[in-house]
């Protein structure tokens, strides 16, 4: 099942959603912010009932109804929007004798987006980032984009158990690194054929052209040579991405 036929299911207007979001990634980012405050948002919500505070009740109901409708969970909008009037009614009945409905409801929508990221995240795409910079780990994480998994790795050693631990999209490989540096890399991946399913970007300082040659003998996709920018990085995503386009 498509992770989206998951919210269609529940009954989520991803239609809707899509028209006021754009794409489904800026959806999927605010999406994940919403499960993310739903813990807190329900704490601050019992809090303010057990304390009849029904003023920063209703205001509280109020962002969370917003925020519901925004991502197309139209019928959970509806009890908070319930909720939010109580509140500013002051409506203390209502809250209290409704309240397991409304903290039901977001146990529910918790679970969903639980189960859907969850299912996300088992089919993004693996890359492993190979530097003994976590600087550099960082900027290049922090850069490289939705839909990917990270998977860092402090030198060759832990690239080579990464690589041999999963279905890897694609590898970011410093030269440089302590146990066993970059070329070491190489050398495995060229004895195991491992070129032709696993396309490998080298990020290095050293430009020297004796050392860029020597990477150029492996067949590589490419070379980055530090310091790059993030648009330099969006590049390489393209053409790991085409490498597979070919493939």
């Amino acid at each position: 099942m498509e992770k989206e036929e998951l919210l269609k299911e529940y009954g989520v207007d991803l239609k809707a959603s899509l028209d006021f979001w754009g794409d489904m990634n800026s959806y999927n980012e605010s999406l994940k912010e919403f499960r993310d405050s739903l813990d807190d948002k329900l704490k601050n919500l019992e809090y303010y009932k057990d304390n009849e505070d029904f003023n920063n009740y209703g205001i509280l109901a109020h962002s969370t109804k917003s925020e519901a409708k925004y991502l197309g969970f139209m019928k959970d909008a509806e009890i908070f929007l319930q909720h939010e009037m109580a509140g500013k009614e002051s409506n203390k009945d209502f809250i209290v004798n409704n309240f397991n409905i409304l903290k039901e409801t977001i146990e529910k929508i918790k679970k969903l987006l639980d189960n859907y990221f969850k299912d996300m995240d088992d089919n993004n795409k693996k890359i492993i980032i190979a530097d003994d910079s976590n600087i550099m780990l960082n900027f290049i994480e922090k850069n490289i984009g939705n839909g990917y998994q990270i998977i860092r790795a402090m030198n060759g050693k832990e690239a080579i158990e990464a690589l041999n631990n999963n279905q890897v999209y694609a590898i970011l490989l410093d030269l440089n690194m302590p146990s066993m540096n970059g070329f070491e890399v190489l050398d495995y991946m060229k004895e195991k054929e491992l070129f032709e399913k696993v396309p490998v970007i080298i990020i290095t300082g050293d430009d020297t052209e004796e050392t860029i040659k020597k990477a150029f003998t492996y067949p590589i996709l490419d070379v980055l040579n530090k310091p790059f920018k993030e648009e330099n990085i969006k590049r390489i995503i393209v053409a790991i991405n085409s490498f597979y386009e070919k493939n």
